[in-house]
């Protein structure tokens, strides 16, 4: 695959050569795309191809490519508990079943994350506590910002 958003990423695993990156196959990823009938945006199989099946990029935040069917069920759920109906979206990281970051499918190929937590902790820009707020511009900001707290 090649790599157009997450060259950070990349170089990142290429010049730390005793971190292993443990990447999913490009037909397991498409796959999941078939099975879940949605399409992830390019800056996302970057990720998943160079590093879905590691979660030291995001701490405690992943369970890894093989639960990712289950999370979208588990954070659907709790978003549906507290009667927050979003447009099309897809979790690609979540922390004790109430708590995820994601993007919606239709902002582009490496679109703003989000996130969420059921609690409803986050605040807004007019200090109103709410379900979830934009946390980056881009996928491919947030990776770099993981890359370097690690």
């Amino acid at each position: 695959m090649e790599i157009q958003y997450l060259k950070k990423l990349k170089n990142y695993y290429d010049n730390n050569p005793k971190i292993s990156k443990i990447g999913v196959p490009e037909q397991e990823i498409q796959t999941l795309e078939q099975e879940l009938k949605i399409k992830l945006p390019t800056v996302y199989k970057e990720f998943l191809f160079l590093a879905g099946n590691r979660d030291n990029i995001l701490d405690d935040w992943n369970g890894g490519f093989e639960y990712l069917d289950l999370i979208q069920i588990n954070l659907k759920e709790s978003m549906d508990n507290v009667n927050l109906h979003l447009k099309p979206f897809f979790v690609f990281a979540e922390y004790n079943n109430n708590q995820c970051m994601f993007f919606f499918l239709d902002e582009g190929e490496n679109p703003p994350i989000y996130g969420y937590a059921g609690e409803k902790f986050h605040k807004n820009e007019k200090g109103e506590y709410v379900y979830y707020i934009k946390t980056n511009d881009s996928f491919s900001e947030y990776i770099d910002r993981c890359i370097e707290a690690s």
